[in-house]
């Protein structure tokens, strides 16, 4: 035997060492480790459709049901362990099918009921929290939904099975801009700014659930110039079938002055090229920044927007009469 023939045997012996330490476990032989089942947590959904589980979410709660949706357990992880790049979570079950499903990003601003053993997976529900005005004026904590999976775990080998995530919170940055001379400008003080959209009520399939219309208003804003200003506003799940509205309501006389459509106009700055549909292109997404510019107030006092920008997208709104 040559030298070369004495190198591929190694290496074949190697590979032949290196899969029996992967899959060396056994559910019935005492003299192999036990096998398990892993968890592993994806979030590529998003633009740059690149997993950043790892870079942004600190919580993680799983979900184990039976095959037939009753809830078993439930188990969670949180902190520095998710930021590794390559955590599983390891779940300890015996040989047979399950349904998993996943929260992740869940603290103060969400109520999710905690199940007792038994109960269906339909109520594995998630509600925002609000008070009786139904006005949600601060920063709302990233939240995903993990996708349910059907496992079918025989105990032959380690098995390892993944979780989907999808982002349920958006955050929208508006400034709006007159012109330097001749606008009139206006404070950020005299107006209430609120996207108006009945969205804080989650199912188990990530579906939007009868909910009341809730008003989800700044958190942060700013006066930027005498002609210029700026406010941040948080909403949940955007859906594509939806009126999602933004509404800008003088204080003083409570008279609206801007009352648009958010998903028409979001809707329109998915690029070409995207095999994605509307949907696919609002859960993905998860930043918006809106720029209005403005040209004073039309005959009614409402103002009068004559361009558009969000996320680098422009849009000339050439009709004065053009209904936003």
């Amino acid at each position: 035997m040559n030298f070369k023939s004495h190198i591929n045997l190694l290496i074949v012996g190697l590979l032949m060492i290196g899969a029996g330490i992967l899959v060396s476990c056994d559910a019935f032989n005492e003299d192999l480790p036990e096998c398990r089942l892993f968890v592993k947590f994806k979030y590529d959904y998003n633009m740059l459709s690149v997993c950043a589980f790892h870079k942004q979410v600190d919580k993680v709660e799983l979900y184990v049901f039976d095959k037939d949706g009753k809830f078993l357990f439930q188990q969670a992880e949180e902190g520095d362990a998710l930021a590794t790049g390559n955590y599983q979570m390891s779940v300890a079950l015996p040989l047979g099918e399950y349904k998993l499903m996943a929260w992740a990003g869940v603290h103060d601003s969400y109520d999710v009921p905690q199940l007792a053993p038994g109960t269906s997976i339909t109520e594995l529900e998630l509600k925002l929290k609000r008070t009786s005005s139904l006005i949600i004026d601060k920063a709302l904590e990233p939240l995903w939904y993990g996708e349910i999976n059907d496992v079918n775990f025989t105990g032959n080998i380690n098995l390892v099975e993944t979780i989907n995530l999808i982002k349920n919170t958006n955050t929208v940055r508006f400034i709006f801009q007159q012109p330097e001379n001749g606008g009139g400008g206006f404070a950020v003080d005299d107006y209430d700014y609120e996207i108006l959209e009945s969205n804080g009520y989650l199912d188990h399939q990530n579906q939007l659930k009868d909910d009341d219309e809730l008003s989800f208003r700044p958190y942060y804003s700013k006066q930027i110039s005498p002609a210029a200003i700026g406010v941040e506003l948080n909403t949940m799940r955007l859906m594509d079938d939806r009126p999602t509205r933004f509404v800008v309501t003088e204080k003083a006389t409570n008279k609206p002055v801007f009352n648009i459509s958010l998903t028409d106009y979001f809707s329109k700055t998915m690029m070409a090229g995207r095999n994605w549909s509307t949907q696919e292109y609002f859960d993905r997404q998860d930043e918006w920044d809106v720029v209005f510019y403005f040209a004073g107030e039309n005959g009614e006092g409402l103002w009068h927007a004559v361009q558009v920008i969000i996320n680098d997208w422009t849009w000339h709104i050439q009709d004065e009469g053009e209904d936003l």
